[in-house]
């Protein structure tokens, strides 16, 4: 055994921080090496270690192993620092000290169409014969090589390192601008890929530097983009694999177990932070902060929770995230922190989608406290009758929701939602609501305030914010209606037709809505069928298509009327009019304007198994439409002709008024079927 032995290691690489990782707070004196501060990244802590940042030459190796006395010295640089290699061991030599070449795991045999070589200069020849960018990601020192390319200022682009004394160095070879990119590695395969397509790269230039060095991300990058490869393949030289080295610190000292399958787990928290204060975390979750070894979130969030004392990622994109551990597995014990809880319009849905493929990674979901609970706290109300709803970097049709629920609960968007949020109750005719409204829930800051949207309407808040909306009148408090079909008079007519209330009823019927439907209203006049299927459920989305603009207006005054964020008015003549919409899971044809054969025809060019609804009222018309469904480009057609008359008082009697009889044509897109270029129908 080497107990209480000193060893010196050479890092600055992935398996140098595996083994540094591996013998901090063990009973060996460990001095680390590293060239630049870039190196000291992802070093452990720990009372037997000491790290010493900076290049030495060969004499000055010599005098430090000299100097320290080490009875083991692991050399764990880059491949490529083959003079810094050369002088380590030679220094070991004379000073009679045991030497350990730890090499990277190379990585996995090169595809056919990649060209390999053996130096900068040779890669660099190649090229010569080549056209196009060329991405370059061999480092700084060897830059100056790629002058002798001709045309080298607009071909090569060159990825290096982001420390100054880098940048500054590329920059006086006269690599600038664009073709300087200064970040830090090792890449995935997505962000090399973007890299490529960025600069329209023709051609990668890489080491062979091995799976920790990302060179099979290279590599898929290079393929996907269509980008030819040349690999400078790595110097030879003896040594011994990571799992060896592990192996040999493993038997000769006693220290941890090292084989890939006993591989100690990482642990990863998702944790909900609740809304703020450090004060409201669960035990749960202040056990796991206080135990971690890195906090990752977005910054309003980790800010809160630096009593802990812990390294920070401000960072909450779940791929960044990932990202950034897969390339620093010294954290080992991680806490990904989430505002509020991870159940209520949480980013956890995401991030456990993200992990939950990664290997070696253990996952565990810690609850919270919502902003609702503690926010219905606050105001002393339950919240089992709520209608819970986001406005935050969302779009939601709240209107419907305070219409029917006696209280709907928003998380705001910003600073501006509430002005936003009272504007439209107020178009909708809520001006009787109550409106509370809570800022920095449980923070220094926090405010809870009452009151009604017109005093509400010009107020802005804190960008944390949630409102409750209160409505005596809720539809919920009334006997609601089950069925379609509003009265004519609710609707902002003036002159413009409008499909009557029992034409509608019948029609909608025959429509067969479903949920998540997309509704083309085709001459939608006053919006009257609009608007009854917009009312159906929020989740349907419906254009109205209307080439008059009077007829425009009273749709959008309708809509206002009725708070419906899911209809969309669409201005034109169709079928062109229709160029730009999504494809129609429904279609209802209430005017054609003499295009009735083109409309079903872009409709079905969109959707072959569209539903429609045509209201016919001339026989021209439904001469036409019944030739189009002779074609065969249709089935389940059903023709259903309507005639309704309404009471109509007339001293002490009461007269029946007839209505104009219509056709109400419904049938299926036969979706095999493409559409014949003659039926083409104009009536």
């Amino acid at each position: 055994m080497m107990e209480g032995k000193k060893i010196g290691l050479f890092a600055g690489t992935t398996e140098g921080r595996i083994l540094a990782r591996r013998l901090a707070g063990t009973q060996m004196s460990l001095d680390i090496f590293v060239a630049t501060e870039y190196g000291k990244e992802g070093l452990p802590q720990a009372g037997n270690l000491k790290i010493f940042c900076g290049r030495m030459d060969e004499a000055q190796i010599a005098e430090m192993l000299k100097e320290r006395s080490y009875d083991l010295v692991l050399d764990a640089t880059h491949p490529y620092a083959k003079l810094v290699s050369e002088n380590v061991k030679k220094s070991c030599e004379h000073a009679g000290i045991r030497y350990l070449r730890v090499l990277r795991e190379p990585g996995k045999k090169t595809s056919d169409g990649i060209l390999s070589v053996d130096s900068v200069e040779e890669a660099v020849l190649t090229l010569k014969d080549q056209e196009g960018a060329v991405l370059v990601t061999t480092g700084s020192k060897e830059l100056h090589k790629y002058k002798n390319l001709p045309r080298w200022e607009e071909r090569i682009y060159a990825r290096v390192l982001s420390l100054p004394e880098v940048v500054s160095h590329a920059a006086d070879l006269g690599f600038y601008g664009s073709h300087l990119i200064a970040m830090q590695g090792p890449f995935s395969m997505e962000m090399n890929l973007a890299l490529l397509k960025s600069i329209g790269a023709k051609w990668m230039v890489t080491k062979e530097s091995g799976k920790a060095g990302g060179f099979e991300e290279k590599e898929e990058a290079a393929r996907r983009a269509g980008a030819g490869l040349i690999v400078i393949g790595r110097p030879k030289e003896d040594g011994i694999s990571l799992k060896e080295a592990l192996d040999t610190l493993e038997r000769e000292l006693g220290l941890f177990p090292c084989h890939e399958e006993q591989k100690k787990l990482r642990k990863v928290y998702v944790l909900g932070a609740g809304p703020g204060g450090s004060g409201l975390l669960t035990r749960e979750a202040a056990s796991a902060l206080a135990g971690c070894e890195l906090i990752a979130g977005a910054k309003r969030i980790v800010e809160g929770l630096r009593e802990f004392g812990k390294p920070e990622l401000l960072e909450y994109q779940p791929e960044r995230i990932l990202e950034y551990l897969r390339t620093h597995e010294e954290y080992e014990n991680v806490c990904i922190a989430l505002s509020g809880d991870v159940g209520f319009y949480s980013g956890a849905k995401k991030l456990l989608q993200v992990f939950e493929h990664e290997p070696d990674t253990e996952l565990s979901v810690l609850p919270g406290i919502s902003s609702v609970s503690y926010f219905f706290a606050r105001t002393g109300e339950s919240w089992e009758d709520a209608r819970l709803l986001s406005l935050h970097g969302r779009e939601a049709d709240f209107i419907p929701e305070v219409k029917k629920f006696p209280k709907v609960f928003l998380l705001a968007g910003g600073s501006d939602t509430l002005k936003e949020v009272c504007r439209r109750l107020l178009d909708a005719g809520l001006s009787g609501v109550e409106l509370a409204v809570g800022e920095n829930l449980s923070l220094p800051g926090e405010r809870i305030r009452k009151g009604s949207p017109k005093e509400f309407k010009d107020c802005e808040t804190a960008p944390l914010a949630v409102f409750l909306i209160k409505n005596p009148e809720a539809e919920e408090h009334r006997e609601p209606v089950l069925t379609h079909g509003l009265d004519d008079e609710v609707f902002l007519r003036d002159k413009v037709p409008m499909t009557k209330m029992e034409v509608r009823a019948v029609s909608l019927s025959k429509l067969k809505l479903t949920a998540g439907a997309v509704v083309y209203d085709v001459g939608a006049g006053t919006g009257s069928v609009s608007v009854e299927c917009a009312r159906l459920s929020g989740s349907i989305k419906v254009f109205a298509i209307e080439r008059n603009h009077d007829a425009v207006e009273l749709i959008r005054k309708n809509r206002e009327k009725f708070g419906l964020s899911n209809l969309e008015i669409v201005e034109g003549e169709a079928p062109e009019a229709m160029k730009d919409l999504p494809a129609p899971t429904h279609v209802f044809i209430g005017g054609s304007g003499g295009s009735m054969g083109d409309i079903i025809k872009k409709a079905l060019g969109k959707n072959p198994a569209a539903r429609f609804v045509v209201n016919v009222i001339t026989l021209e018309s439904m001469a036409a439409l019944t030739e189009i469904m002779k074609t065969g480009q249709v089935e389940e057609e059903e023709i259903v002709q309507l005639s309704a008359a309404r009471a109509k008082k007339a001293g002490s009697s009461h007269l029946m008024m007839g209505q104009n009889p219509v056709w109400i044509v419904s049938f299926s897109g036969a979706k095999e079927i493409p559409f014949k270029e003659e039926c083409h129908g104009r009536p």
